[in-house]
């Protein structure tokens, strides 16, 4: 559990230190997103000596060569609508849209993961995430406009590559698979974009290494969560990762706070609370 604790804390800082880069000096996504997975693969390597573990003869099966290609395509398209959406819409808009994140991915792990139907979890789960979702969806805060729509396909896309990368986890570390998938992003990025990448300033480059100090943090615990604690019980735990952005929006952004966040907030957390002592 602690570890998706912290995966939340990685969250929260990743998608500011993105909005600042994206948003605010303006740097074009085909830019940033090249130069940040080169940076998440540079760092994610710092720990394959110690944590870098793969099962070669396990992963040389055609179920997992075609869950390790759809995984690359499914995070290549993601990530490309992802990082559009954070720098194109408002930051309250882009996160009452990936709200619904945490909900997909516990209806879809319900589906495909059949180990993982534990119907204490799952309800925690479903009351955790539709708590965030009841509290701050309101249908006239969304313009749905064709970032929007964007915004949306990766929400989904992103829930969906949460199965794939649970089932790879059979064979790979999460830190082994975090890299690999990295550092494939990383190269396609810079095939298709070719980006000039130190064609930034000092303080964005510095801010794309802090966001992909974040993304590890995040990415790997995530992992280890799917890994040791399963999608969807990890999924619950991730849903903090909003709250935590809409404080830090309220404090940099001045952007409103409402009670019902804070209401939302303790429903989540007595929601973990229950599944960590109670189930």
């Amino acid at each position: 559990m602690f570890e998706a604790i912290i995966a939340s804390l990685g969250y929260a800082g990743g998608v500011v230190a993105d909005k600042i880069i994206l948003a605010k000096h303006k740097v074009p996504v085909m830019r940033f997103i090249p130069l940040l997975f080169l940076w998440l693969a540079i760092l994610t390597a710092i720990f394959l000596p110690k944590y870098g573990k793969v099962n070669w003869e396990v992963f040389f099966t055609f179920r997992n060569i075609v869950l390790f290609v759809l995984m690359i395509i499914i995070a290549v398209t993601w990530n490309i609508f992802y990082y559009k959406g954070i720098q194109k819409e408002e930051m309250h808009e882009f996160e009452l849209i990936m709200l619904l994140s945490p909900l997909v991915t516990v209806l879809l792990a319900e589906i495909f993961l059949p180990a993982e139907r534990d119907i204490k979890v799952f309800l925690a789960a479903i009351v955790s995430s539709g708590a965030l979702l009841a509290t701050r969806f309101r249908h006239h805060h969304v313009r749905i406009g064709k970032v929007a729509w964007q915004t949306m396909l990766a929400m989904v896309l992103m829930s969906l590559e949460s199965i794939v990368i649970k089932e790879l986890l059979s064979t790979f570390s999460p830190v082994s698979l975090y890299f690999v998938r990295t550092l494939v992003l990383a190269i396609t990025f810079i095939v298709i974009y070719k980006p000039k990448l130190l064609a930034v300033s000092k303080e964005v480059y510095a801010l794309t290494i802090l966001s992909a100090i974040f993304g590890v943090v995040q990415m790997v615990l995530k992992f280890y969560g799917f890994d040791n604690l399963g999608v969807v019980e990890t999924t619950m735990i991730l849903v903090l990762g909003p709250f935590l952005v809409y404080f830090v929006s309220a404090f940099y952004f001045k952007e409103k706070l409402f009670k019902r966040d804070i209401f939302a907030a303790a429903v989540v957390i007595a929601s973990i609370v229950y599944v960590t002592f109670f189930k």
